[in-house]
């Protein structure tokens, strides 16, 4: 949201995500020692515990940092410039998102209703069921709205789940075994969207092959259609508002 106003020269919500993002950063760093999450998951579950100390603290982070994003999307929502901006602009149809097969958030700002997490939960997400978040219009608009409607259920669920932490191992053993001459695919739903992993392995429970699709390589011909019609200024917008991968396409 913050990289949206900086498109549209709308510095109050641009400068203070830019130091939001760093809070939330810091959030994972205080976890596992690194902003970007390196080493926390692992097969069999993850290395690192949360006692009730910073578990506590993490809580209490949370809530100030959703304070904060509140306060910078309130004045994005409250501006008439922003919104002359974001409305109608990089528009997809809900017919079009489902014939190019539009996956996670730019799907849902679509009317599509599809979540990798509601349409075929496993895990956790049998038991914590997140609301889906949609929007109609398919803009840049939709696009940022949604993406603010999972903010707040995004943090909504890690509070719940931090008030509720099990005891017990936080990983399996480390001698999983990989059953052999297996085909297996699994499904997650990333902020971008959709991730689908597919692993093959051979007679002795060896990896042969391992593929990952990004959302990004589902979505790259939406960009590509919204912008259709728009002036080229309007390109910064529509691109952040996907705000998608390069690498995750060539993946």
């Amino acid at each position: 949201m913050g990289a949206l106003a900086g498109d549209v020269g709308y510095l109050s919500t641009a400068s203070l995500c830019g130091a939001i993002r760093g809070d939330f950063l810091n959030m994972t760093a205080m976890i596992c020692g690194s902003r970007l999450g390196r080493s926390l998951v692992r097969p069999g579950g993850v290395l690192f515990d949360l006692e009730p100390q910073r578990s506590a603290e993490l809580q209490k982070r949370l809530a100030k940092g959703l304070d904060e994003v509140t306060q910078a999307a309130k004045l994005l929502w409250e501006s008439s410039s922003v919104l002359s901006r974001f409305e109608r602009t990089g528009s997809l149809s809900l017919d079009q998102a489902h014939d190019i097969g539009l996956v996670g958030l730019a799907a849902r700002a679509c009317g599509l209703l599809q979540d990798v997490r509601h349409d075929f939960p496993s895990g956790i997400y049998q038991l914590f069921h997140i609301p889906v978040s949609t929007a109609e219009a398919g803009d840049v608009y939709s696009r940022a709205f949604v993406r603010w409607l999972e903010i707040q259920r995004s943090v909504a669920f890690i509070q719940e789940l931090l008030e509720s932490l099990p005891a017990g191992e936080v990983a399996a053993s480390d001698s999983i075994m990989l059953a052999p001459n297996k085909f297996v695919a699994a499904l997650i739903e990333g902020w971008r969207g959709e991730i689908c992993h597919v692993a093959i392995t051979d007679a002795a429970g060896k990896f042969t092959r391992y593929k990952v699709v990004d959302p990004s390589f589902h979505n790259w011909f939406g960009l590509a259609l919204c912008l259709r019609g728009q002036a080229i200024s309007d390109f910064p917008l529509c691109n952040k508002s996907f705000n998608l991968s390069y690498c995750g396409f060539d993946l």
